[in-house]
């Protein structure tokens, strides 16, 4: 990577690029694993600047932008969110959302903007972090699991007119890294 990634909260000037961003990061992720219609329809409706931009002024929702240069390169969202009854770890918060661009994919970005969310649910006060994730996606499975996640149980999801149950994972808040 020719630049150190930095990371950094996002703002309401980054709803627009965010959500493009997210979108296409989103197609990437499922495009082969659900069909290609109902992909764009999610990405119409939960991927458009003012739903990102209402989800960056919203208090419940911490997201944070890791960029490489002048590129987005991922993104992560923190919500305050109940916790489905699976998730018996205290003070839970839900990591909502994890991507990064196809490009960045392998080179450590992914553990990086994991610390920041770590970082994040520590300031929150959060001791638990559970996530809802597709079991098809096996990429993002294994990569929760070599963060210490752990599938807790299910949880409904609609998506393209249908009821999925995604499995959830829990993993404790991890303690700051020593300097």
């Amino acid at each position: 990577m020719p630049t150190t990634p930095a990371i950094r909260f996002a703002t309401a000037d980054d709803a627009a690029p965010l959500a493009a961003f997210a979108g296409q990061a989103f197609t990437d992720t499922y495009r082969g694993l659900d069909d290609p219609q109902e992909i764009t329809d999610y990405v119409a409706e939960h991927f458009q600047p003012g739903v990102m931009h209402s989800v960056i002024r919203d208090p419940a929702c911490t997201t944070l932008l890791a960029r490489v240069g002048q590129q987005l390169a991922g993104y992560a969202i923190l919500r305050a969110e109940p916790a489905p009854d699976c998730v018996t770890g205290p003070a839970p918060l839900q990591l909502w959302r994890l991507y990064l661009g196809s490009g960045f994919i392998g080179q450590g970005l992914g553990a990086r903007l994991m610390a920041a969310v770590h970082e994040q649910a520590r300031r929150r006060a959060a001791q638990t972090l559970w996530l809802g994730v597709y079991d098809r996606n096996v990429r993002a499975v294994e990569f929760y699991k070599r963060f210490g996640f752990s599938q807790v149980g299910g949880k409904e999801f609609l998506f393209g007119g249908r009821v999925y149950i995604d499995p959830i994972y829990a993993a404790a808040v991890r303690a700051p890294a020593a300097a």
